[in-house]
């Protein structure tokens, strides 16, 4: 069995060669969405109840904060719900304001500045790809 040597680069090739990109950063969340929807949905206290506690009406930041509590992934499932809404937002469009219920024992009201600031640095990160290519 033979092996193909491929001759090492030169010096000018190596010095001129661009470091490849990083992914863009919708599919950078896209992936830590996975890996934290995989988190709460094997620990959330929310997982596979069928009640509305979560997304009722006239919902207070008290309420919200103390159905969360005892959550195990209540930070992952904050920081899940920010990125989630972002995308959608960014995405499909949409408005920070219909962000509701509690979610990471936050509730949407609370979690548009969070969100606004991700859908800025997402379509920062679509303009300055759009500009380099």
């Amino acid at each position: 069995m033979s092996t193909i040597m491929k001759p090492a680069p030169k010096a000018a090739d190596r010095e001129t060669a661009k470091p490849p990109s990083p992914p863009p950063l919708e599919h950078r969340l896209c992936a830590e969405v996975r890996t934290l929807a995989e988190k709460v949905n094997a620990g959330g206290i929310c997982v596979g109840s069928y009640d509305d506690r979560w997304v009722q009406q006239g919902l207070t930041r008290r309420r919200a904060r103390l159905l969360c509590e005892p959550c195990a992934v209540r930070d992952g499932c904050l920081r899940m719900t920010v990125i989630e809404e972002a995308l959608s937002i960014h995405v499909h469009g949409g408005s920070i304001h219909s962000l509701h219920g509690a979610r990471g024992g936050v509730l949407g009201s609370a979690r548009t500045e969070p969100v606004k600031e991700l859908v800025e640095a997402l379509k920062a990160d679509t303009a300055g790809r759009k500009s380099r290519a």
